[in-house]
């Protein structure tokens, strides 16, 4: 996080309520941040995000040969009828 308010990049932020909203990250804690909109500057909890996106895509690139550790399948495989 702090890359991307050193950077001072747009980003999308994502509540677990579903609710998106963007800014610019100013400041972080152990508990919360601040995402700045043009004049407003909103605290947002960080047990209430779900997810936080740079807006131009800036973020890390990710490995190609990356592949999810958690032993998750495919969808096609959950539930349903066979």
């Amino acid at each position: 996080m702090r890359i991307l308010i050193d950077d001072k990049a747009a980003v999308k932020v994502f509540l677990v309520n579903g609710i998106g909203l963007s800014g610019q990250l100013t400041a972080f804690d152990q508990f919360a941040v601040l995402l700045e909109s043009g004049p407003a500057v909103q605290l947002v909890f960080k047990h209430a995000i779900s997810t936080v996106l740079p807006v131009n895509g800036s973020g890390p690139a990710r490995d190609p040969t990356w592949v999810p550790v958690t032993g998750d399948r495919s969808n096609h495989t959950r539930g349903g009828v066979r």
